[in-house]
């Protein structure tokens, strides 16, 4: 689950004050392993760093899929996921999605 970062900076900013880990951790509803790792992230870099989404995202359309099936009738997840450059479960995931069934005969 990702968490805001002005969240992240009311707990630490709640822990700073003299709160316990533990409690803080209740106080909020996170775990104390979070918590631990946003103290680590601020402690090093002052501040709380937003992780860049990859620019290179390949989206598996339903278009794309039923194109590539017509001549792949036959093809296994794990071959659709190299031809389209993704993970075997990215394309479990898409044809979920897309409520595409592949069922072999």
């Amino acid at each position: 689950m990702a968490y805001n970062i002005k969240f992240k900076q009311k707990t630490i900013e709640y822990h700073e004050n003299g709160n316990s880990r533990r409690k803080t951790a209740e106080t909020f509803g996170i775990s104390p392993n979070t918590l631990n790792t946003w103290l680590k992230e601020y402690r090093e870099h002052g501040e709380f760093i937003t992780k860049p989404k990859p620019a290179n995202r390949t989206i598996l359309t339903k278009e794309g899929l039923l194109t590539y099936f017509e001549d792949n009738s036959d093809s296994y997840q794990e071959e659709t996921a190299k031809h389209f450059g993704v993970t075997q479960a990215a394309v479990c995931k898409a044809l979920k999605r897309l409520k595409i069934t592949r069922k072999k005969r």
